[in-house]
């Protein structure tokens, strides 16, 4: 049976990055996935549902975890430890993270579905830990909101070669200039 939750979550993913939420339907979903509609719905019982659970799927797979676990770097470290991690993902999942930004700047994502907050208060929470960890004075709201701009324009303005096929050192280049950007304010 997780077969195919999977199946329709994947088919999920692809038919909302094409069409967005608004103008998807079970119906494409279904096909996509290869299922009947009615086992899409008893699954996950509305459209609105399966959406929400393809975001948070995505957004706990990708941006929850590591950031507490870098908490006991050396601040230059962790600030590019957590660019480097997340620009990774984000341009190795633009369409997705671009549907993602565009539902939220819609409105049809809220509360701990709206992508650039999830963002933000992963980051703020994470910074928070790390600036407790190593008595370090400075609002992390401040350096969250920096980052989180730093991620979603490299969402809206798509660079010519995507950051996950940079070379070791394009991506250091890129990583030392945001890091030092960030370093200047503490």
């Amino acid at each position: 049976m997780r077969d195919k939750t999977d199946q329709i979550i994947r088919a999920a993913i692809n038919v909302f990055i094409k069409k967005g939420f608004l103008q998807s339907t079970t119906q494409e979903i279904a096909k996509e996935a290869d299922v009947a509609e009615v086992t899409l719905y008893r699954k996950f019982s509305t459209k609105q549902n399966l959406f929400e659970t393809v975001i948070k799927k995505s957004l706990e797979n990708h941006f929850k975890t590591r950031i507490f676990k870098l908490a006991e770097e050396e601040t230059g470290r962790f600030f590019e430890e957590i660019l480097d991690e997340r620009l990774e993902v984000i341009s190795k999942n633009h369409q997705l993270i671009k549907m993602l930004v565009s539902e939220s700047m819609m409105g049809n994502l809220t509360g701990d579905l709206d992508f650039p907050s999830v963002i933000y208060n992963g980051l703020k929470a994470g910074i928070q830990l790390h600036f407790e960890k190593q008595n370090i004075a400075a609002d992390p709201g401040i350096f969250a909101h920096q980052i989180t701009g730093i991620l979603v324009s490299n969402v809206l303005f798509v660079k010519e070669t995507p950051y996950y096929k940079l070379t070791k050192e394009e991506k250091q280049k890129i990583l030392d200039h945001y890091t030092t950007s960030l370093m200047a304010n503490l």
